[in-house]
């Protein structure tokens, strides 16, 4: 019905994205479910009117860069990332993450928030997105009642100024933080983390992808360096990529 080589064209154009790194089947019928329920009947049509309508170009873009996150996403794992840093990373003068699809920045704010916890104050976090939307609204770091749903009283009441139904991040934590856009599949990895977060990306993406971005996460991490997963992920060959597996969702560098 719909020729989709046409826009994964346009896509590669207009957003600098390459669909043929995710898994065709999966994002194709993302893609052609979105332009049926907007009535258009062919994909020229559909580009035509991405062109020149700014809201439905920025509804495309949220759907093919599946922004779906939430503060403390899986909570009970992920409160175990003060467990794993006490354990399991060598102590440094300063802690450098990387939250490599932060989308509305939940996940990197989530992380400080835990490292302020258990009074480590020197860290580095660095958050890339591949939505430049995406990056601004982390970048403001205002929210609504029902995105802050996860994160406890504690939390809400030290890291964040409430004012009537917004909750903003505290500019100290906010200070920590870095936003930058970065496409996991074309662009070169930044290097020298003691934790990574990857979480529920790569199952989108094609086998022969997710082996070059699980290869390129050993590269960019210290020695004993971690990465975490997501709940849905597994890195199946990760004794050959250079991992050891310190539970379900945690892999630490074991050193070449």
């Amino acid at each position: 019905m719909y020729d989709i080589n046409k826009i994964h064209d346009y896509v590669y154009k207009e957003f600098d994205i390459r669909l043929n790194a995710y898994k065709s089947v999966q994002m194709n019928r993302r893609i052609e479910s979105f332009i049926s329920k907007l009535g258009f009947n062919t994909s020229d049509d559909f580009i035509k009117k991405c062109k020149f309508d700014k809201k439905i170009n920025e509804d495309f873009l949220d759907l093919i860069t599946i922004n779906v996150t939430e503060f403390f996403r899986n909570p009970d794992v992920f409160f175990k990332i003060d467990e794993l840093i006490k354990k399991h990373l060598p102590k440094r003068d300063t802690y450098r993450i990387w939250s490599s699809a932060c989308s509305n920045g939940s996940e990197p704010y989530s992380v400080a928030m835990i490292l302020e916890n258990i009074n480590i104050a020197n860290y580095e976090i660095l958050a890339t997105d591949i939505d430049r939307k995406m990056l601004n609204y982390a970048e403001n770091g205002i929210y609504t009642k029902d995105e802050i749903v996860n994160v406890p009283l504690d939390y809400l009441e030290k890291y964040f100024d409430m004012s009537q139904d917004k909750f903003k991040i505290k500019d100290f934590i906010k200070n920590k933080i870095k936003f930058r856009k970065h496409d996991l599949i074309l662009e070169y990895f930044p290097s020298n983390f003691d934790l990574i977060l990857c979480r529920n990306v790569v199952i989108y993406f094609t086998k022969d992808e997710k082996i070059k971005i699980y290869n390129k996460f050993y590269d960019s991490l210290n020695d004993q360096g971690i990465v975490f997963i997501g709940a849905t992920e597994n890195i199946y060959d990760y004794k050959q990529v250079g991992f050891n597996k310190l539970g379900t969702f945690f892999y630490q560098k074991v050193v070449k």
